[in-house]
């Protein structure tokens, strides 16, 4: 972007990550703005938290990647796309360790709402339909008709699951607040939604400036290594965390706020709706009259493989902490799966460079 426009052909290293941290703190700053505004707007509405972080949160946290995911698809880098989604649903759960150490007292999976199982649950049921997508896609590759009528059908799949589960979330949440001693909404201020508004665009435009970059990126030799890291690498590590940037900074200003159901509705609703956007890519793919959104050859099927599997195993972790609601604490302050899911997700890293080297 910037940075190439700038120096040219002779572009250092350095200024792509430079631009990269520019762009990723316009989106911190305007995440945590957008986090009060939606804290407040809980409050007036007497709406939960965790639906609040689950739908309004999420979606437009999450509207990074669906930006990023759709340029880079415009772009023609599938790999980074899809590395981008993956990347992000892992890089999402890990965020648990960092709500941990703000927090303290242990696992922050105890003691929460009982409907962040099951939107974690729906999550790892999205996230395995993309990778059984894949590998039919994968499968069936020798032939771009059929290959594309595949993708299709999965994409369609992906969103009615998506809507459907959402649904189901909805009437428990619905049922949950049948239970609760009813009290009196608050009139909401027009401030709040034109906050709202104008935090979200900052949010998407920022997001569009850091797919730009994550492009370039995939495809700049890296002085240190002698080469490019390539875009599956890219967009898991970098892209990933630079789109998840506004999870980060609405996640940590919902703890401050002390409310911990929007921050870990956030996470989990950001990855249902990261699985959501693939039918948003094939769209995309489609408009750029491609049958094909993923062409034989082109993409990293073992790398994604890899990055999807991660996110799965760190959802389960996550499972597991909101099921069993352990008391005990690591080093006086974490719980142990917060410790587990940062070591799982370091080693599916590890493990993803080494494919990409190979």
């Amino acid at each position: 972007m910037f940075s190439q426009w700038y120096f040219g052909e002779n572009l250092p290293t350095w200024s792509l990550f430079a631009e990269l941290a520019v762009a990723g703190l316009v989106v911190i700053i305007a995440g945590a703005r957008f986090a009060k505004t939606a804290d407040t707007l809980a409050s007036r509405l007497q709406i939960g938290g965790g639906w609040i972080g689950l739908i309004l949160l999420a979606t437009v946290t999450s509207l990074p990647e669906l930006v990023t995911g759709g340029t880079a698809t415009a772009l023609g880098n599938i790999d980074l796309a899809f590395g981008g989604i993956f990347g992000s649903c892992s890089f999402n759960i890990t965020l648990i360790f960092l709500l941990n150490a703000l927090s303290g007292g242990g696992s922050v999976l105890r003691n929460v709402s009982p409907s962040h199982t099951l939107s974690t649950t729906f999550g790892i049921g999205l996230i395995g339909l993309a990778l059984i997508g894949m590998v039919l896609i994968e499968k069936f590759s020798g032939s771009p008709r059929t290959t594309g009528t595949v993708e299709l059908i999965w994409s369609g799949m992906i969103l009615a699951t998506y809507l459907g589960c959402m649904r189901l979330i909805y009437r428990f949440e619905k049922r949950a607040t049948l239970d609760e001693p009813s009290s009196t909404r608050e009139p909401v201020e027009t401030s709040i939604y034109v906050t709202i508004a104008i935090t979200g665009t900052i949010i998407v435009v920022a997001s569009w400036w850091l797919a730009q970059i994550g492009d370039v990126l995939s495809t700049h030799e890296i002085e240190a290594i002698g080469r490019p890291l390539g875009a599956t690498f890219v967009g898991a590590v970098f892209l990933a965390l630079a789109t998840s940037l506004p999870e980060i900074a609405t996640s940590v200003a919902a703890v401050r706020l002390g409310n911990l159901d929007l921050a870990l509705g956030n996470l989990f609703g950001s990855n249902m709706f990261n699985i959501a956007v693939i039918p948003a890519l094939k769209g995309v793919s489609l408009c750029r009259g491609e049958w094909l959104m993923m062409p034989l050859g082109a993409v990293q099927f073992n790398q994604h493989m890899i990055t999807g599997m991660v996110a799965i195993i760190l959802t389960t972790i996550a499972v597991g902490g909101l099921t069993y609601k352990s008391q005990r604490k690591m080093m006086r302050r974490f719980g142990f799966d917060s410790i587990l899911i940062v070591a799982v997700y370091l080693g599916g890293m590890y493990m993803l460079l080494m494919e990409s080297q190979s």
